[in-house]
């Protein structure tokens, strides 16, 4: 009898839910999101965005969007031109979600009215077209970014091209480049502007690589230089599926465990302190596998100069390969040996992006071969041609036959730095 009413009951509560309808949130004349609006301008074409925390995105739909991996970026784009643009989304987010996508996934339990949660997600949207002299605003539902988000916004014209970079802060988790006062890390009579030589020279005399944990003893080569304007270089790596790491906390080492143990993807773990002029990296980045054990990261450093007023971003790049025990830091990753591929890797990535101005290589690491590979600071072996890649970014739309090579250095090839084979690394 009690299971009777039991049944009873829960067919009647279904019931119920099923004659639920959606009802969207009351509008807001002006949320406090947009008091941290941004803007970017090119001719007659500005763009303004904001990222909103997974508060800001609840109380804006009525809905736990970031429940679901969603985050919305609020967009407006003022056209003051004689021509039409279209709105790249997937420059924006290559697995954006639609406006039905987000609504039914994010719809009640028994709720009915489908239709008026679509039209709301809908209505909501940004157009697709922005039209000559007018104005489009609206949502993008994009992938959740904990912290921070870097993406590109590109907009197509007559065959004409306008793309626009953003780097946000996200109330919420902290990466590590929020811990850095870029304004004040340099005085202004300690920057020096070099000329194409002079930045050949400097890159040339700079340490072979960075320092480990002790900050004495030398880890892994410093073996890529990155020059583009500010932060920004940061929305070119997350066109190409790198994400920001976070800074290192209990809860990011937890879930770091959980990711290497369970194989669990955590895009945004962190990854441990190296040291350059002195200090921790500036910015870390990585591209994850299935868990943290096999990923490729680089950190970077903003060096105390200038290529025609551009930032000079120095670093390091290597490929975890899997996990092992050290006597250094207990658990460690363990990094591909044949390191100068993470560096290509990085090459093919920046090409790809079509904001690849230049490109070369100099000398500074120091040639590592088979018969004496030297050692990073959790002593894994490596191998290198001694070679920095140099990639200048450009603003513009580089296609790939259009890429300038600069008359530097020219790498061996592949494995044309072993001397003798690998042996077999403990």
């Amino acid at each position: 009898m009690r299971r009777c009413l039991s049944r009873a009951v829960f067919l009647m509560g279904m019931v119920s839910l099923g004659c639920a309808s959606y009802s969207p949130p009351p509008p807001v004349a002006s949320p406090e999101y947009l008091l941290r609006l941004e803007s970017e301008a090119d001719r007659g074409v500005q763009v303004s965005a904001v990222v909103l925390s997974d508060e800001e995105s609840k109380r804006a739909f009525g809905a736990n969007l970031a429940r679901k991996g969603i985050q919305p970026i609020w967009l407006e784009v003022q056209n003051q031109e004689p021509q039409d643009y279209l709105l790249m989304l997937n420059s924006i987010d290559p697995q954006y979600f639609s406006p039905s996508e987000v609504a039914w996934t994010t719809r009640g339990f028994g709720e009915a009215g489908g239709d008026e949660r679509i039209r709301f997600f809908l209505d909501q949207h940004i157009p697709l077209v922005i039209e000559k002299n007018s104005t489009g605003r609206g949502f993008v539902y994009t992938h959740r970014d904990p912290g921070g988000k870097a993406f590109g916004v590109s907009l197509v014209g007559d065959r004409d091209l306008r793309r626009f970079e953003f780097v946000q802060e996200v109330p919420g988790l902290k990466m590590d480049w929020m811990h850095v006062d870029f304004e004040d890390q340099y005085e202004p009579n300690e920057i020096r502007d070099l000329d194409l030589n002079g930045l050949r020279s400097y890159l040339e005399e700079l340490p072979c690589c960075v320092l480990g944990g002790d900050q004495e003893t030398a880890g892994d080569p410093l073996n890529i230089v990155v020059l583009g304007n500010g932060l920004h270089v940061l929305a070119v790596f997350v066109r190409q599926g790198w994400d920001m790491t976070e800074t290192m906390n209990k809860g990011s080492v937890w879930r770091t465990i959980q990711s290497s143990v369970f194989g669990v993807k955590y895009r945004t773990s962190p990854v441990s302190p190296l040291y350059v002029f002195g200090r921790p990296q500036d910015v870390a980045l990585q591209k994850t596998r299935g868990s943290v054990d096999r990923r490729n990261h680089l950190r970077l450093w903003r060096a105390p100069v200038t290529f025609q007023g551009e930032d000079v971003w120095v670093g390091q790049i290597s490929r975890d390969i899997g996990v092992k025990l050290s006597s250094k830091t207990v658990v460690t990753h363990k990094i591909d040996p044949l390191i100068d591929e993470a560096r290509f890797s990085l090459l093919m990535d920046m090409a790809v992006s079509q904001s690849l101005g230049r490109v070369g290589f100099v000398k500074g690491v120091g040639v590592s071969g088979g018969a004496a590979p030297r050692k990073n600071y959790t002593l894994d072996a490596y191998y290198t041609d001694g070679l920095r890649l140099v990639v200048f970014t450009s603003d513009s739309v580089v296609a790939l036959d259009k890429i300038d090579w600069v008359d530097w250095e020219i790498p061996p090839g592949t494995g044309g730095y072993m001397a003798t084979p690998v042996a077999p690394q403990e």
